[in-house]
């Protein structure tokens, strides 16, 4: 009882530190982390049964951990003392589906404020792809009905952003973007 109170505080421990330094934490991760402080032995049969019991126990004690399910449905693990859930969201789009995080996030976008993206923010933190894979990205929606309503617009000084046709129309999304691109750094 005692050994599995101290493997559950290790846990907890694992996943704290991970999200304070701003990363989401696999299972595999926090085995490989148990086993090699020794914690557990390397010849138990049942590692990953045990660890799922034990992971389920220190979320079930401890409200500030977290699981979130990325699109391939692998679970990964992190703390809301150090990460919001939409950036954990932000990060296991990162990690496992760019493509669609930058869909999820320029839909949410024109949906919630209403507003188009630049898409040079996807280059930037947190999101902090190449440019390369952004144009990838841009490239594969551009091909895939699912993405269908991810549009572009360019500025009179060139700069390209994106928004969702489902929630602004075009002309709405040319006019914002030229406000927040050119109108707002000229205007007093």
């Amino acid at each position: 009882m005692e050994h599995q109170e101290e493997i559950c505080n290790k846990i907890v421990s694992i996943i704290r530190d991970s999200s304070d330094s701003g990363h989401l934490i696999r299972a595999d991760e926090i085995l490989s982390e148990l086993k090699g402080q020794g914690l557990l032995d390397s010849e138990c049969l049942e590692e990953e049964a045990y660890l799922k019991t034990m992971l389920k126990q220190a979320l079930k004690e401890n409200r500030d951990l977290k699981e979130i399910l990325g699109p391939n449905g692998g679970s990964h693990y992190y703390s809301v003392r150090s990460l919001s859930e939409t950036y954990a969201r932000i990060l296991i789009w990162k990690l496992e589906a760019p493509l669609c995080m930058i869909a999820e996030i320029v839909r949410e976008n024109s949906k919630l404020y209403p507003r188009p993206i630049p898409i040079s923010s996807f280059s930037e933190p947190p999101f902090d792809l190449t440019q390369e894979s952004i144009l990838e990205c841009l490239e594969a929606m551009g091909e895939d009905k699912e993405y269908q309503d991810i549009a572009r617009t360019v500025t009179s000084v060139g700069k390209a952003f994106l928004y969702s046709s489902r929630h602004i129309d075009p002309d709405h999304a040319a006019m914002l973007a030229e406000w927040l691109d050119v109108g707002q750094a000229n205007s007093p």
